[in-house]
């Protein structure tokens, strides 16, 4: 039972249907981790709108994550708290850049 709402949980935080809720807990929160930071080798070379829209998605991803068990919402909190720092370090950079 548990385990269902966190599910349910992960899926109402990413905006998905009832078909994901379904889905075993770690199915949805953990495809779109693995969407969002998989782009961070290529931050330097991606556009502005496209690290907006993955401070977004981070921000998005943040409360399915903070739903987990304590253990492993310390893990994959600090995980994706570095993706969205570093892909928020080169939006500021290149905005700096772009202001002189």
């Amino acid at each position: 039972m548990r385990r269902i709402g966190r599910a349910v949980l992960a899926a109402a935080a990413l905006g998905l249907g009832t078909a994901a809720a379904q889905a075993p807990a770690a199915d949805g929160w953990r495809r779109e981790f693995d969407e969002v930071c998989a782009r961070t080798q290529d931050a330097m070379v991606l556009s502005t709108e496209e690290l907006k829209a993955l401070v977004g998605r981070c921000d998005r991803l943040k409360p399915a994550l903070e739903a987990l068990a304590e253990s492993e919402r310390k893990v994959w909190v600090k995980r994706l708290a570095g993706c969205r720092n570093l892909y928020a370090y080169v939006l500021e950079a290149r905005e700096a850049a772009q202001a002189r």
